[in-house]
């Protein structure tokens, strides 16, 4: 194989990220700037793992340069996504082969009671066949599928209306643990679950494209915060990303998150008014504030029974098959 592969390090960070903002010029990148960011900087104390990219993200080099990547969000769910600098690359059968590999045999996760099935789950663009063919014909099967779904922006302010007495501060005044409360209220989940939820947000506003001015509270009559959202964005970009977004259960019906989707959109368009759009979640909510489906990515499925080496299902089965 003319490339050449590594595990993941820091030193990587830049250059795989560069290659991220790139790809917005030839695709609407299933993994972007958000992914990138609010993953390195959350999930490690947020999920509790340490190293998790180090240890599963691969890297593969020509001639030195970082082209290709097999990526997570620095999780333990099995979602692997392939990142390309050109979309030449991404057509390159030869590299996507022993990508395909090590998601089977280094990003997949075993989940069920047994400890036997082991699963990856695959994004692959709808433009991308000769991916698609390769991971079809190694076992891989199409399972679901992620909308990307965008709101464009024109000159016009989006109205922003808030219940009497409530308001809205942002990341220069506001406490990163008022990021985790809310997340902890939308989500419904408790300190014990994530102990490190406030220190975990706290090292998402030290990722490089972290802007306080578009890191939004809610904040009630007596100022506690009561929803949350996040803006990322690079100028290279055509458009903007929204992650997170989450509203306390007991402000929900409000109109509160309109209010502060409509907030951030208005502060992008004064701040960069080459931004054209802002990504939301693909749910009916985000559809009926008008944000458009750009493109629908399918996912792929792989599992297979792993047996313990000394099981008799074990000895009857061709392991160096499954994985290739």
């Amino acid at each position: 194989m003319k490339y050449t592969f590594s595990f993941y390090t820091k030193d990587d960070f830049e250059e795989i990220e560069s290659l991220i903002i790139n790809s917005y010029n030839w695709d609407y990148p299933i993994f972007g700037l958000s992914r990138m960011e609010f993953g390195n900087g959350l999930h490690p104390k947020f999920l509790r793992y340490s190293d998790v990219w180090e240890r599963t993200v691969g890297v593969y080099r020509e001639n030195g340069k970082i082209v290709a990547c097999a990526i997570n969000e620095g999780n333990d769910d099995g979602t692997v996504f392939f990142l390309f600098d050109t979309k030449e690359r991404a057509n390159d059968a030869e590299l996507l082969t022993d990508m395909i590999f090590f998601a089977k045999t280094t990003m997949s996760c075993v989940k069920d009671k047994n400890n036997i099935k082991r699963q990856a789950f695959l994004l692959i663009p709808q433009w991308n066949k000769t991916l698609e063919k390769l991971a079809l014909s190694k076992d891989f099967k199409k399972d679901w599928q992620e909308r990307i779904l965008i709101r464009d922006f024109n000159t016009s302010r989006f109205d922003v209306s808030l219940p009497e007495g409530y308001s809205i501060a942002d990341g220069t005044v506001t406490p990163s643990f008022y990021l985790a409360n809310v997340h902890m209220a939308a989500f419904n989940y408790s300190i014990d679950s994530v102990p490190d939820c406030a220190s975990a947000f706290a090292d998402m506003r030290k990722q490089k494209h972290y802007n306080p001015n578009l890191d939004l509270c809610v904040l009630d009559r007596q100022k506690r915060p009561v929803a949350m959202a996040n803006i990322w964005y690079d100028e290279k970009m055509p458009y903007c990303e929204l992650e997170p977004l989450g509203v306390a259960w007991w402000e929900r019906r409000k109109g509160i998150a309109t209010a502060i989707l409509n907030e951030a959109a208005n502060r992008v368009m004064k701040l960069y008014p080459q931004c054209k759009g802002m990504t939301g979640g693909d749910q009916p909510f985000y559809e009926k504030l008008g944000f458009k489906e750009k493109v629908v990515v399918p996912i792929y499925k792989w599992e297979a029974e792993i047996y313990p080496s000394w099981d008799e299902k074990s000895k009857n089965t061709d392991y160096q098959t499954i994985a290739r």
